[in-house]
C-alpha cells in the first residue's frame, strides 16, 4: 500500500518492540492504521502516540515498562516499580486487587517471574498472537490456586506444588486465582534465543544436555498443555527457589532453572495423564453458587439444597467445586467463615458471641473449637494477639 509501512518499518523509527507497535495497532492508539488479513499496514507519516504507561506515582517510583511482556502476561495496568541490576519489580492492578512480580533475566531468551498476587483474577484477555510462536510457558503454583481458561470454554486448575507447561497454541485467554491469593512462578522461553544462550555456557562447562525442540517436541505433542501435578521432585527442584537469599538468588536461579530443564527432559519426568477440564458453563454455576453461599454466611445450606437451587446434578456440582477451590464445599465454607471471623475480631468490638452468630455459628462453643482447629488459636487468644501487636483499629468515637 503506498504512503503506508510496516509494523518492523514502524518499530524501527520509534524505537520500540514490534509487539509494543502491535499492541498500540490493536487499541487503536495509531490514527490511520488499517488491518488487512493478519497484517497492519500504518501510515508512514503517523506519529508516536503518548506511553500512557508512564505515571506519576505519589509514594512510589513508576517506570516505564520497555518490555511488552510483561504487559502481555500481567495485562496493560502493570507499572514497574523497581529497577535492581539483578532484577526489575512491577505492580499490576486488576479491579480492587494488587499484584507484585518480580523478573529475573536468567538467560538469554528465558526468564523467570516471581508472582505475588492477592486478586481475583487478571481481568483482561489475550490471544496467542501475543506471544511468539516459539515459545514456551512454565507454570508453578506455590501458594493458592490457579484458573486457566481457555478459547474453547474450557478450564483447568492448577493446587499447591502443581507445574502446567504450554506453547502458545494452548495458551489460557485468563488467569484467575479462586481463593483470592496465588504466590507462585512463571517461566518463560524463547526456544531460538534459549539454545544460543546454552550453547555459550557450553564453551565454559561442556555439553549440556538441554535441547529445547526435543522438550517442545517429546513434552508438547500437538500443542498441548502438559501438566504434572505435585510430587517431591518438584517440590525439591521449584520449593528451593523460593527460599534463597536476594543477594545470591541470581545465580542460585540459573542453577535451579538448568536443574528444572534437566528434569523435564528425564524419563523420570511423568506428565499426568490426569487433565480434569472442567466447561464454563459448569464454572459459571458454581461461582454465583459461591457467591450466595458467601453472602449467606450465617446460613447453612445441604448439598442436595444447593444442587437444586443452581440445577446442577449433585454428583457434577461436587466435583466442579473441588475442581475449582480445591477442597469440598463444607470445607470451604468452614475455613471462609473462620477468615471472615478474624477479620471481625480484628477489626471491631463485636463480642465472640456476636461474631459466632454472624458467621453462621449458633453454638459458640463450636465456633471456637473450629476456629482453634483452623488457626490454631481460640478466638479470644487471636484477639488479645492482635491487640498486642498492634493491629486491632479503634471503632470508638
Amino acid at each position: 500500500m503506498e504512503n503506508y509501512v510496516t509494523i518492523q518499518e514502524i518499530a524501527n523509527k520509534w524505537n520500540i518492540s514490534p509487539r509494543r507497535v502491535q499492541y498500540l495497532c490493536k487499541t487503536n492508539r495509531i490514527q490511520g492504521a488499517q488491518k488487512i488479513g493478519d497484517v497492519w499496514f500504518i501510515p508512514a507519516d503517523a506519529l508516536k502516540p503518548a506511553d500512557m504507561r508512564i505515571k506519576k506515582a505519589v509514594k512510589e517510583p513508576a517506570f516505564p515498562i520497555d518490555d511488552l511482556d510483561i504487559e502481555t502476561l500481567y495485562g496493560p495496568d502493570t507499572r514497574q516499580i523497581r529497577d535492581y541490576d539483578v532484577c526489575s519489580i512491577y505492580r499490576t492492578k486488576h479491579g480492587n486487587g494488587t499484584g507484585v512480580v518480580t523478573k529475573y533475566d536468567v538467560f538469554p531468551g528465558i526468564q523467570l517471574f516471581y508472582q505475588d498476587f492477592h486478586l481475583d483474577s487478571l481481568d483482561y484477555s489475550r490471544t496467542d498472537q501475543d506471544f511468539s510462536r516459539n515459545v514456551i510457558t512454565i507454570n508453578h503454583c506455590r501458594l493458592g490456586r490457579f484458573e486457566a481458561e481457555f478459547p474453547n470454554g474450557e478450564f483447568i486448575y492448577l493446587g499447591e506444588g502443581d507445574l502446567a507447561m504450554n506453547l502458545p497454541e494452548k495458551a489460557p485467554v485468563r488467569n484467575a486465582f479462586p481463593l483470592s491469593h496465588f504466590h507462585g512462578i512463571t517461566i518463560t522461553i524463547s526456544i531460538e534465543e534459549a539454545a544460543q544462550g546454552i550453547s555459550e555456557l557450553e564453551k565454559v562447562f561442556g555439553e549440556i544436555p538441554i535441547h529445547f525442540e526435543t522438550l517442545r517436541d517429546r513434552l508438547l505433542k500437538g500443542n498441548e498443555l502438559v501438566i504434572f501435578r505435585a510430587n517431591p521432585a518438584l517440590e525439591h527442584i521449584l520449593g528451593e527457589m523460593y527460599d534463597e537469599q536476594k543477594s545470591t538468588r541470581l545465580f542460585y536461579l540459573k542453577l535451579k532453572v538448568l536443574e528444572l530443564l534437566l528434569y523435564l527432559l528425564s524419563s523420570n519426568a511423568g506428565a499426568t495423564d490426569d487433565r480434569p477440564y472442567f466447561y464454563k458453563n459448569h464454572v459459571v454455576v458454581i461461582k454465583a453458587m459461591t457467591d450466595y453461599m458467601v453472602k449467606n454466611i450465617d446460613r447453612h445450606f445441604t448439598l442436595e439444597e444447593l444442587s437444586a437451587k443452581f440445577e446442577i446434578p449433585l454428583t457434577s456440582m461436587k466435583k466442579c467445586f473441588k475442581g475449582v477451590y480445591g477442597m469440598p464445599v463444607h470445607t470451604y465454607m468452614r475455613d471462609y467463615r473462620v477468615h471472615v471471623a478474624a477479620d471481625l475480631l480484628r477489626q471491631t468490638n463485636l463480642s465472640i458471641a456476636e461474631i459466632s452468630e454472624r458467621v453462621g455459628y449458633s453454638n459458640q462453643s463450636k465456633f471456637t473449637e473450629v476456629f482453634k482447629r483452623i488457626l490454631n488459636v481460640s478466638p479470644i487468644e487471636y484477639r488479645n494477639n492482635c491487640c498486642l501487636d498492634g493491629r486491632k483499629e479503634d471503632f470508638s468515637d
